[in-house]
């Protein structure tokens, strides 16, 4: 699993992340993961288009942030993913916690409106 954030503009952190997030990549990832997008208590977006399979761990470390983020009264958005691991964020009503749209312009509109 591979994670890369940059900061995308003065009140929105980008993390992209690739590989499988399943128990072992929630584990690699997961400290930075949460430090990066929780800690500064900025919105985050996070491309999913280069995670290749998406496990129970998986789900809830993104679900986990996306809460400690919305205690600081910051969001987060999911854009990109693709396939199978759209359709469990799907089934498992992810995207009922967390949004989820297609494009990392379309995050960012969702943060802005």
């Amino acid at each position: 699993m591979e994670i890369q954030v940059v900061e995308l503009n003065s009140s929105v952190t980008g993390v992209r992340l690739a590989g499988r997030l399943d128990a072992p990549g929630a584990d690699l990832i997961g400290i930075k993961f949460s430090a990066a997008v929780a800690s500064p208590g900025r919105h985050a977006v996070v491309d999913l288009s280069g995670v290749s399979f998406l496990a129970s761990m998986g789900i809830r470390l993104l679900i986990s942030t996306a809460r400690a983020l919305h205690q600081k009264g910051a969001r987060m958005v999911l854009f990109g993913a693709q396939g199978p691991v759209r359709s469990v964020l799907e089934e498992m009503a992810v995207d009922q916690i967390v949004p989820l749209v297609d494009t990392e312009q379309d995050a960012l509109a969702q943060l802005s409106g």
